[in-house]
């Protein structure tokens, strides 16, 4: 086999493959056991982070006379979906993980409030960050 065949580095490891396979096979059932029995998935189609690469995540909401929380400060999800404007495709994280991100992510605000929106305040979480971050190896000094 050729070496550009290869991941640099990779070493094939059938042991670890399949208990690999098996966490991920667990993962799966769980959201899945996860949304039949409780429902608790927050979807979100952002339309701009396919030309930003950044999810806005919503922390607060102006209701007209003062900051509220809201969105990911007051859901009681399980999972955040960010879903693609075209349907192609989407990305379910733990919303454990995605708070953790939007602490660390740099605050933006939409000012726009009109009949049809509240002015919100969030954070944009890359989304390069959350994929690097949900696919992140554990090592064994993080256990």
């Amino acid at each position: 086999m050729s070496d550009r065949l290869t991941s640099t580095g990779y070493q094939p490891d059938f042991d670890l493959d399949l208990s690999l396979g098996a966490l991920g096979e667990h993962l799966v059932g769980t959201f899945w056991e996860d949304l039949q029995r409780t429902g608790t998935v927050e979807v979100k189609v952002d339309r701009g982070a396919w030309r930003t690469g950044n999810h806005y995540v919503e922390v607060h909401q102006w209701d007209g006379l003062r900051w509220k929380p809201s969105g990911i400060s007051t859901t009681n999800a399980e999972w955040w979906a960010v879903v693609s404007p075209s349907g192609m495709g989407f990305v379910v994280v733990r919303v454990e993980l995605l708070r953790q991100l939007v602490k660390k992510a740099p605050q933006r605000t939409q000012p726009i409030k009109n009949e049809k929106t509240n002015a919100s305040a969030g954070r944009l979480v890359k989304m390069l960050d959350l994929v690097t971050e949900m696919m992140r190896e554990v090592r064994s000094e993080d256990n």
